[in-house]
């Protein structure tokens, strides 16, 4: 069922290759859209905009909870019930947010933020930093691990049923360190990366590598493979199960895939996007948009 602005156009997904997606909800932020994030259990959606909105969006696209901030957000993470939410003012201070988008605490790191991960239940939080040194806070705020790495880590993610974080550098790592800050294993990356996705397991990993596509690697860290797109990949997101991609590049393309790399639609959006999401099925993603809209395209029955 749509739930969309008569204003929206929506035309440009018609315009692609593949079958085109219906537009099930779409939202327009105040301002141009900074950051989202993805809660898979619930569906909700956590957003913030350059006006230092931000809003907790309910699985029909509605506003459940909103609060106006001093500054904008730059990142934006929340645990899979959409319980907790955690995300980065300016550049080195962290901000736990309730269901209702309260603030319960505020952390201050010693170097500029790099990434943020968001265990399941919203009780560890992984903070990457520019010295590539690595903070893990449980949900007191007390620091329970810290690491360093030989590059620092601009994506970063908290298993879901494994106690491993995973960890790549923008070129050169990608690597896997126990909750304790103990590497399990670490590989070379010969490419830039654009952005970081697991699967729920931690099965494979998926690098949105610009110009050589997305790139599939075990558990391990071995290699499975690539997905080669026409454009420059930045932006990669997967379903819980490796059933589904969605990708974007920086010639504004967004490609929805298969888990063999087909392409099932595609098409050009009408400005640059700012990320993407992928519900844990594989029915449906979320899309935003630099103009500030999000939408929540679907395929399922």
């Amino acid at each position: 069922m749509s739930d969309v602005d008569s204003t929206f156009d929506s035309a440009w997904l018609q315009n692609g290759q593949g079958q085109p997606p219906t537009v099930q909800w779409a939202f327009r932020t105040d301002g141009t859209l900074a950051a989202f994030c993805l809660a898979r259990e619930s569906g909700e959606v956590f957003l913030g905009d350059e006006s230092a909105g931000i809003y907790r969006l309910n699985r029909r696209g509605k506003v459940a909870a909103v609060n106006q901030l001093r500054d904008s957000l730059r990142l934006f993470v929340c645990s899979e019930d959409g319980q907790w939410s955690y995300a980065v003012s300016g550049d080195r201070q962290v901000l736990r947010l309730d269901r209702n988008l309260q603030i319960d605490w505020d952390y201050e790191t010693e170097e500029d933020i790099l990434s943020l991960a968001c265990s399941p239940f919203g009780h560890h939080l992984l903070i990457t930093t520019a010295s590539a040194t690595n903070i893990l806070l449980n949900e007191r705020k007390r620091k329970i691990a810290r690491f360093e790495t030989i590059k620092p880590l601009h994506f970063s993610n908290l298993c879901g049923t494994e106690p491993v974080v995973i960890g790549a550098a923008e070129n050169g790592l990608l690597c896997c360190h126990n909750l304790a800050g103990a590497q399990l294993w670490q590989e070379r990356v010969w490419t830039n990366v654009g952005s970081m996705s697991v699967t729920g397991s931690g099965d494979i990993i998926y690098l949105a590598n610009f110009g050589h596509g997305v790139n599939a690697y075990d558990g391990d860290g071995v290699s499975l493979g690539a997905y080669v797109l026409e454009g420059t990949v930045d932006r990669v997101a997967s379903s819980y199960e490796p059933y589904r991609l969605v990708a974007s590049t920086i010639e504004q393309y967004i490609y929805w895939l298969n888990s063999d790399g087909e392409m099932l639609w595609s098409s050009e959006a009408p400005c640059s996007v700012v990320d993407v999401a992928c519900d844990p099925l594989g029915e449906w993603a979320i899309v935003g948009l630099q103009s500030g809209d999000l939408l929540r395209l679907g395929w399922g029955v």
